[in-house]
């Protein structure tokens, strides 16, 4: 008769091999690291890693889906704790252009970016990373205009979605030129930026 593995012990075992694939992406890159990797660095048998997830793909979503959702319940937090679209949309801004990753972050940064063109490839990873990822930030930007636009704070012809992709475009783009450029002026861009995004929506 097998043992009987509780569910804390599976949850235990299914975090040593996320951290250990974090690991081995973030200094193989996403591509490069097998599985085969990914048992070296965690010293657990591929068998029982196929016994968690059944793929290299499904242990990158994992891994980013849990990472995602406990950093946007943090800003969501932060967000709701202010008193206007306004404010909101300023604070973004701000948070983004504060933001300065170290070289472990940067690693996982460039896998983030490394995985989502790898995905492209894929129509149902492109699909998941989409519906559940993606869409979160997006959908956390309309949210802001929307009440703006409700409230009066922003010009009711604004288009929402345009914002919305405007703005993570922007923060994308600046995220990679800070990886390849250390001297890359991202506060200014952030700043300009916001400065223009704010008198857009705010003029129509």
């Amino acid at each position: 008769m097998p043992p009987i593995v509780s569910e804390e012990y599976k949850r235990n075992k299914k975090k040593e091999i996320l951290a250990s694939a974090l690991r081995c992406f973030a200094r193989k890159g996403f591509q490069a690291a097998s599985i085969d990797d990914i048992v070296a660095e965690s010293g657990i048998s591929k068998g029982a890693i196929y016994n968690y997830f059944k793929s290299k793909d499904d242990i990158y979503i994992t891994l980013m889906m849990e990472q995602t959702e406990e950093a946007n319940d943090r800003l969501l937090k932060e967000i709701e704790a202010l008193d206007s679209a306004g404010a909101r949309l300023s604070y973004l801004f701000d948070r983004y252009s504060r933001s300065r990753p170290d070289k472990d972050m940067k690693d996982y940064i460039v896998v983030h970016y490394e995985f989502t063109l790898h995905s492209s490839r894929n129509e149902e990873i492109s699909r998941v990373l989409k519906q559940r990822g993606n869409q979160f930030f997006i959908n956390l930007i309309l949210k802001i205009v929307e009440e703006g636009k409700k409230s009066g704070e922003f010009a009711a012809e604004t288009d929402s979605r345009l914002i919305a992709n405007m703005f993570w475009v922007v923060v994308d783009g600046t995220n990679i030129q800070r990886i390849l450029f250390e001297d890359f002026p991202s506060d200014k861009v952030f700043q300009t930026f916001k400065q223009f995004m704010m008198s857009y929506i705010k003029s129509g």
